[in-house]
């Protein structure tokens, strides 16, 4: 098991604490509420459609994000490896709601699991922390709809030219 200065030294070079990490005391008391956890390959870390309260952070290991289709097949998003400085689960710690991928483990896996309370706890004593952690997860929910949004338009696009084509033969 990693010290405490080894793991907010490794939690210094995700996105998520880029706004605290040059602060010792506020990455103390973040590492305060993380809980590690060991995953074994080809387990889940979550399912789509689970609840979920729990933001994670891939510390070691690879992992694969999945999605399943209508007809409960699944197919890959990406994969992901722990020197890419990942974490995933982050709406979770906005809401308490379902699941919108997969997380399967492709090698061994150390996570470092934050509960949507002890954040909720941790931002309402120390705004200071909470706020940056909380801007960080928000600027990446919206890049996300602004993708989604995107390939809404691209589909679109491509189901109006099919129709078009059609039409014309």
């Amino acid at each position: 098991m990693k010290t405490q200065q080894e793991i907010i030294n490794r939690l210094k070079d995700f996105t998520l604490f880029e706004d605290i990490a040059n602060n010792d005391d506020k990455m103390k008391k973040v590492a305060s509420i993380l809980k590690p956890q060991n995953i074994k390959t080809g387990e889940y870390i979550f399912k789509q459609g689970d609840h979920g309260e729990e933001l994670f952070i891939l510390i070691s290991g690879a992992v694969r994000v999945c999605k399943n289709t209508k007809q409960n097949e699944e197919y890959t998003i990406v994969d992901l490896k722990a020197e890419y400085n990942v974490f995933f689960g982050e709406i979770a710690l906005m809401d308490s709601d379902e699941r919108s991928a997969s997380i399967k483990v492709l090698e061994d896996c150390e996570v470092l699991k934050m509960a949507k309370d002890d954040f909720t706890s941790l931002g309402n004593e120390h705004p200071e922390i909470g706020l940056p952690i909380t801007r960080i997860i928000v600027k990446r929910i919206c890049s996300n709809l602004r993708n989604a949004n995107n390939d809404v338009i691209l589909l679109f696009d491509a189901l109006v030219n099919e129709i078009q084509s059609t039409q014309l033969q």
